[in-house]
């Protein structure tokens, strides 16, 4: 299920599975133009705007949504009612795919973090290309189990390290998602103070404290919610200790 929001069929629309650029970054980029031509045929593109959710925990997943334009959070709600962040997403990844693939109901929350761009490609459609092509389905399973290994191996930095380490950990995971140019030290997301709590799991006054810290210590630079990288070696040394 996907939230409310303005969206656009695939007629007429500028942007297709045969044309789209970033399927060459993607697992889709072997499929021929057959295979195309059938997720392309119901494709919807959808329009986010910053802040609004793309799919809720709980809710059963319709499609396949591969981002095509922005960033987005992946957030899950912890017994506490607070979330945690337990991953982010750019341009040319999926999103609430292993919802999909299992044909369970989503396990986290995507909400968009600045204006964004999705296809969605109905399940149907989409299940009949991977029946079809066995290499795809091994690229599929090849990539959900890379993911499942980022995430957990995420989640065990996220309960040994200390707040320092996490904080900086967090830092680094976002700058290095969003990197476009190794020379960049820029940070090419805004977070709020709360996303980076969520991001590093501590509350958002501890958050807050710790980038001051990183801040007067001259590691970072922060502008509102804009984070520039100082000292990148020693954030990374930081983020390793446990």
């Amino acid at each position: 299920m996907l939230s409310s929001c303005q969206h656009w069929s695939a007629e007429g629309d500028e942007h297709s599975c045969e044309t789209c650029q970033v399927r060459n970054l993607f697992v889709f980029k072997e499929l021929n133009p057959g295979e195309l031509k059938v997720l392309n045929s119901e494709r919807m593109t959808i329009l986010y705007q910053a802040g609004e959710s793309i799919y809720k925990e709980g809710t059963k997943p319709s499609g396949l949504l591969c981002l095509s334009k922005g960033k987005v959070k992946i957030e899950k709600e912890k017994l506490s009612g607070e979330s945690q962040i337990v991953a982010l997403k750019k341009e040319s990844e999926f999103i609430g795919f292993a919802g999909l693939i299992s044909q369970a109901t989503h396990s986290s929350s995507a909400i968009a973090l600045e204006d964004c761009r999705v296809c969605y490609i109905p399940k149907e459609n989409f299940l009949k290309v991977l029946h079809s092509n066995h290499t795809l389905a091994l690229k599929i399973i090849e990539y959900l189990a890379n993911e499942l290994l980022r995430t957990n191996g995420r989640m065990a930095d996220l309960t040994q390290k200390h707040m320092r380490a996490r904080l900086a950990d967090a830092i680094l995971y976002a700058y290095e998602k969003f990197r476009f140019d190794k020379d960049d030290r820029m940070i090419q997301v805004e977070l709020k103070r709360s996303d980076l709590a969520a991001l590093s799991n501590m509350t958002t006054a501890n958050a807050i404290r710790t980038l001051t810290e990183f801040s007067r210590d001259q590691l970072i630079s922060v502008d509102g919610r804009q984070i520039s990288i100082l000292n990148l070696s020693a954030l990374r040394r930081i983020s390793q200790m446990g």
